[in-house]
């Protein structure tokens, strides 16, 4: 049983040092150290003992309740959209306004529901904002009992591998412990005055040995509330899947697609390598930019030759789409070599095809001439990419990076010696292209993820600055987009599974009547 781990530092600290006297006591005896007078020898170990722990106590002060939720913060996984992301913050304020759990009201099991029905409005007003109507009629049966059914799992899984004695003590024990604390506060008040008798000169430290004794209701109230903020953080998380969507085929199907990155989640530093445990979801990568910015250049340099398109993306007339392959990472690639739009404006026929692509696209390679400073139409089409995503909530967008072609044209043109550290200006082309990039990032923010400067050029095809350049930043964004592709896909089978799963549920309930 891995219960050592619910141990905080604080928590563990103060209980050795207040424990340690009694066990001291135990293990000579009360007895024998009176009648061989050692009792005066190590007298001074009591006081001693809660002088230290009520010192401690007070400098190392607790987590105020009123500030912050006792426990781990929810984290967001690699899968949630930006809108998920932006709910945490309601589950982390509910959390700190109910860290006042003890003892006592943890056993009121009336109390998990009300703050369950708190947290599910919550979170239903900040999903559905804009409707008046009861926030709790959208939600189907199935998404309720899965989200009772996931929570109580973890919570059941984490009090077994962390909470001593629990898969032993009953549900009436746990009631009687406020009272069997009472119980032995007040046999401790009894020890204390009985040896205070024999040794009237221990009275001097009585208000000490208060003051440290109130430490231990405290070490009780921490290991209550780390409790029930696990159950609170358990169920918001799977709240927030429920609202998002992803429970609508059930918890079953729902672990079966999201487990190790909801696992991840859950615990700071989770692994997320377990996302390569997932199932083989290809990753999808669309190269868009302006006409003759170098696109298909830098296609072409990615995949090692002048190649032949695979196929066209359907429902579309220009969008080619290539087989793709990074080292390290196992999943199919495909990559997308959509229209160019002109420098100024992205006509309509091609905003529909970006567009098209754009719902495919799980990362999304915007291809720059660093040259010119011409981004009207760049612009556009970021501000179209948001829209689409504003529109569709339950999709993660995905993660867009600048790539600045044709930096051999900068100043000094006749300049190029590469490799040129650009991230580290020292010399006059470096210093050109650094300033590329910031005047990309003034114009654009944060919705550049990530930046890449390449030569695509004619003079010298064989130059590796494209694959040394843009393959990390690929590989860096791998997994998040990976991730944005397993959640199309799973939206995708629930659509499609919808039918059918309708069809097969009607007939098991004419079965059932005409049994009847």
């Amino acid at each position: 049983m891995n219960w050592l781990k619910m141990l905080r530092p604080r928590f563990t600290v103060l209980l050795l040092l207040w424990m340690l006297p009694v066990l001291v006591y135990l293990v000579i005896g009360a007895v024998a150290i009176y009648q061989t007078g050692w009792f005066y020898n190590i007298f001074w170990l009591l006081p001693a003992m809660w002088l230290v722990a009520w010192i401690v106590g007070k400098l190392w002060s607790p987590t105020k309740h009123h500030h912050t939720p006792e426990g781990k913060p929810l984290q967001a996984p690699a899968f949630w959209t930006p809108r998920d992301t932006g709910a945490i913050a309601v589950i982390e304020q509910f959390r700190a306004e109910v860290a006042d759990a003890a003892n006592q009201s943890i056993t009121d099991y009336s109390r998990y529901l009300l703050d369950a029905q708190v947290m599910a409005e919550r979170l239903a007003k900040y999903y559905h904002a804009d409707q008046s109507e009861n926030l709790l009629h959208p939600l189907t049966l199935v998404e309720i009992l899965s989200v009772i059914h996931l929570a109580v799992e973890d919570l059941e899984q984490w009090t077994i591998e962390h909470v001593p004695g629990s898969d032993l003590a009953t549900i009436g024990q746990i009631e009687k412990v406020p009272s069997i604390i009472g119980a032995l506060d007040v046999a401790q008040k009894v020890i204390y005055i009985a040896s205070a008798i024999m040794n009237p000169s221990k009275l001097l430290a009585y208000p000490l040995w208060r003051k440290a004794g109130r430490i231990s209701v405290e070490l009780q109230k921490e290991v209550a509330c780390a409790f029930y903020q696990r159950y609170l953080r358990q169920l918001g998380y799977y709240l927030i899947e429920m609202y998002s969507g992803r429970l609508r085929g059930g918890s079953a199907q729902y672990r079966s697609q999201f487990a190790p990155m909801a696992s991840a989640a859950h615990e700071l530093g989770g692994d997320l390598e377990e996302l390569d445990k997932l199932s083989m979801v290809p990753t999808t990568i669309a190269v868009m930019g302006q006409v003759k910015a170098g696109k298909s250049s830098l296609i072409n340099a990615l995949l090692g030759s002048q190649v032949a398109q695979t196929s066209v993306l359907p429902e579309t007339r220009e969008v080619q789409r290539f087989e793709y392959s990074l080292p390290g990472f196992k999943n199919a690639i495909t990559l997308l070599d959509t229209p160019g739009y002109d420098e100024a404006n992205v006509s309509r026929q091609q905003l529909r095809e970006i567009r098209t692509a754009a719902e495919s696209a799980d990362l999304i390679l915007l291809v720059m001439a660093a040259n010119s400073p011409a981004r009207e139409s760049d612009r556009q089409l970021l501000d179209e990419l948001a829209k689409l995503y504003a529109e569709k909530k339950t999709l993660k967008p995905p993660s867009v990076v600048a790539v600045l072609t044709h930096i051999d044209l900068l100043r000094p043109v006749r300049e190029w010696s590469p490799p040129y550290d650009w991230r580290n200006p020292h010399e006059l082309k470096e210093e050109s292209i650094s300033a590329a990039v910031k005047y990309v990032e003034e114009l654009f923010g944060s919705s550049i993820a990530s930046y890449a400067c390449v030569y695509t050029g004619d003079a010298n095809e064989q130059d590796p600055g494209v694959i040394e350049e843009v393959v990390p930043v690929l590989i860096d964004q791998l997994d998040q987009s990976h991730s944005a592709a397993i959640l199309k896909a799973f939206y995708k089978r629930l659509s499609d599974r919808r039918f059918k799963q309708l069809t097969s549920q009607l007939i098991g309930l004419l079965k059932t009547v005409t049994r009847g």
